[in-house]
């Protein structure tokens, strides 16, 4: 399944924490478009999740940035 590249927005920060104690919260904040980059118009999404899912979610991440550099062909791994 390839993604509408139309619908990827940029991240433009994001931040985490704990809620409760007890699960994992982050927070990302993403533009849009590119002129809402510009404009500085963001978008925030928090998202909570057990500290499981936040340990494989850092996993893939790194993985993912890993590939990245080393140029490797996109992937759409969904979980």
């Amino acid at each position: 399944m390839k993604p509408d590249m139309d619908l990827i927005c940029a991240l433009t920060s994001f931040s985490v924490g704990t809620l409760d104690g007890r699960d994992t919260m982050m927070v990302i904040e993403t533009a849009t478009t590119a002129e809402e980059y510009e404009q500085g118009v963001r978008r925030q999404m928090p998202v909570a999740m057990t500290a499981e899912h936040a340990r494989e979610l850092g996993e893939a991440l790194l993985l993912a940035a890993r590939a990245a550099l080393m140029g490797d062909a996109p992937s759409y791994a969904l979980n």
